[in-house]
């Protein structure tokens, strides 16, 4: 079955291809959610609530090449639903030498961890922290969007992105994973 033909079947109800449809994807939505996640059960939370979102939403969807990339962003907004259930209030600060990309070698970096490793560090990151550094550096938001996503200003995107890098960094270096002297 294409993922055309799949796509069709499931605006049709068609139940089994809702069952292949959420077996296809269900690894690849649910790491998604694990980066966004403060825990597992808060994963799952969030990833229910997205195929919640997916099959209610589905007939929207016309292009089947869509597929994909329509649920990631469906499952990135049931993150940032579940962000906003579970912390209502946010401390907003400006950084005005906030990194704009991740250097290099800080990707180097991170690809020589292991996706598992990786998660659990991410996980450790304080929640607004956590939410800002998937959306920017994992999903490719501008601190614009994910001002407007997560009700913050911009100023506080940047900031956050800053200090979840700088704890990133922190924490391998405790690792033992890198070991450079700050500038």
């Amino acid at each position: 079955m294409t993922e055309s033909d799949l796509l069709q079947a499931c605006q049709r109800h068609d139940v089994r291809a809702q069952t292949a449809l959420y077996n296809t994807y269900k690894s690849r939505l649910m790491g998604l959610c694990r980066r966004y996640a403060h825990s597992q059960p808060e994963a799952e939370d969030m990833f229910h609530e997205g195929f919640i979102r997916i099959f209610h939403q589905l007939h929207t969807l016309e292009q089947a090449d869509k597929l994909v990339p329509w649920m990631k962003r469906v499952m990135v907004n049931a993150a940032i639903n579940v962000y906003h259930k579970n912390h209502k209030q946010q401390a907003e600060t400006e950084l005005d030498d906030a990194w704009e990309r991740i250097s290099p070698d800080h990707m180097d970096t991170l690809s020589r961890l292991g996706t598992e490793e990786l998660l659990r560090l991410i996980e450790q990151l304080p929640d607004g922290y956590r939410m800002v550094f998937n959306l920017y550096v994992i999903d490719g938001y501008n601190h614009n969007e994910i001002a407007g996503l997560m009700g913050i200003a911009e100023g506080t995107s940047k900031s956050q992105l800053a200090r979840a890098k700088n704890l990133l960094k922190t924490k391998l270096k405790i690792l033992g994973i890198v070991s450079y002297e700050e500038s």
